[in-house]
């Protein structure tokens, strides 16, 4: 290490444990250098220049013992333990200290006082502030389970796979899995459901994502801005139309940038550091530790789920089995042969759960139950709504076929109360009929 350098650390890192930084987060000095690196920074710089540059960051980054973080007077402590000096050399250094100590008060009748306040404070809350977004009100899987039951109609295993999920993540276990299921089954509602209750969900729109370098668009570092370190760290992204992320999108110069996209999706699922350059501030760098964040990639996946219909069939499954029976298990290769997913990011999954495709019966089973479209607009608009059965069972037929599932009942429940309403709005009770 070189004099300069060295100086300019010992200086800034007793410069904070003298001012109380001590407890301050210090990022890794090799992701910063990356940071910079993939922000241009050193594009100007000679072969020679950039790898003396490098070895220096990693020669410091040493102090952090390969952690992405560290706090300021941890750093300090480990530095010195780690640094050769004479008993000649510790005794200058304790001379210069003692100096300083003759002419410092350390207790002052302000720290007294503070010392009494908190001697008789019974409410001082100690408990840690992980950012998992866990509400505290769910005690086991089961119990998230049974949230999502109430609100959720069928799709047993993935509620279930949404519930472990969900309580490993909130206890710090990272899990990365995909639910594949047609249009209108009800995966994404299920994170909506679980995100009013735990508040690090994420929902992207996959389609909507775009590479890094692309102004104005929205990029995956995008999902991270305006939030606090503690919850961009303990994030679940999930990801819907998943599917259609990973389709090839080969601009005019030859690029697939839908590789690119999958390129920095493995940088957060590798559980890495995301480093990027505040848009905001350009001179700040935005350093974000992923080992904590959970991804679910939500998407109908016709190719896959297709395929394995059609395996199933072929292997004895008829149309008497249970809906969850009509499709084989999907596999890692399964995501890579028929969802364009590459090898390193499937690799990476811990579970694939394929939804059942809701019928016409299952959508009059919903009509009838607590998690009625019916129901909820009622709520919503503080009236009845009287639909004949009649109505009802056209509506399940068409919402089937529509592929829409339960937004094609929402959107034609909707529009009938809105005629009605446009001339009478007052009443307590609307009759709804659908031809």
């Amino acid at each position: 290490m070189t004099h300069d350098m060295a100086k300019q650390f010992w200086n800034v890192y007793i410069g904070m444990a003298s001012k109380n930084g001590a407890n301050v987060d210090m990022f890794n000095p090799t992701d910063n250098f990356k940071a910079s690196a993939h922000a241009g920074e050193f594009d100007a710089l000679t072969d020679d220049q950039y790898y003396r540059k490098e070895a220096e960051a990693e020669e410091i980054s040493s102090f952090w013992d390969c952690q992405p973080s560290e706090k300021a007077g941890i750093i300090l402590l480990t530095a010195l333990a780690r640094t050769d000096m004479s008993d000649a050399e510790i005794d200058e250094i304790a001379g210069i200290l003692a100096d300083a100590s003759v002419r410092t008060d350390y207790y002052t009748e302000e720290q007294a006082q503070k010392c009494d306040e908190a001697a008789f404070n019974t409410d001082l809350d100690f408990s840690p502030e992980d950012g998992s977004g866990n509400s505290g009100n769910f005690n086991t899987p089961r119990s998230i389970y049974e949230y999502l039951s109430q609100h959720i109609y069928g799709q047993e295993m993935a509620k279930r796979a949404a519930s472990m999920l969900m309580w490993h993540h909130s206890r710090g276990n990272s899990r990365n899995i995909v639910m594949a299921g047609a249009t209108g089954c009800g995966k994404t509602e299920i994170w909506r459901t679980l995100s009013k209750k735990f508040d690090c969900i994420r929902i992207v729109n996959g389609p909507q994502l775009t590479c890094d370098g692309w102004k104005g668009s929205y990029q995956i570092k995008d999902i991270f801005t305006g939030e606090t370190k503690g919850t961009a760290e303990h994030l679940i992204i999930v990801i819907d139309e998943a599917d259609k992320l990973f389709e090839p999108s080969v601009g005019s110069g030859g690029t697939d940038f839908g590789q690119k996209i999958q390129n920095e999706l493995l940088k957060i699922m590798d559980g890495g550091i995301l480093g990027f350059v505040d848009e905001k501030d350009r001179s700040k760098k935005i350093m974000v530790d992923c080992s904590g964040i959970s991804i679910v990639l939500c998407g109908s996946f016709e190719r896959m789920l297709q395929a394995k219909s059609e395996s199933s069939e072929n292997i004895g499954f008829g149309r008497q089995e249970r809906k969850e029976s009509q499709i084989a298990e999907c596999t890692e290769e399964d995501l890579i042969q028929y969802g364009n997913v590459r090898r390193e990011i499937a690799g990476r999954i811990s579970q694939i759960v394929t939804l059942e495709t809701l019928d016409a019966d299952d959508f009059e089973k919903i009509l009838e139950s607590e998690m009625s479209p019916i129901q909820k607009m009622e709520k919503a608009h503080n009236v009845l709504l009287a639909v004949d059965k009649d109505s009802r069972k056209k509506l399940a037929s068409d919402a089937a076929r529509s592929g829409l599932g339960c937004r094609y009942i929402r959107s034609k429940l909707q529009g009938m109360l809105d005629e009605q309403m446009f001339d009478v709005p007052d009443v307590d009770t609307y009759s709804l009929y659908y031809e």
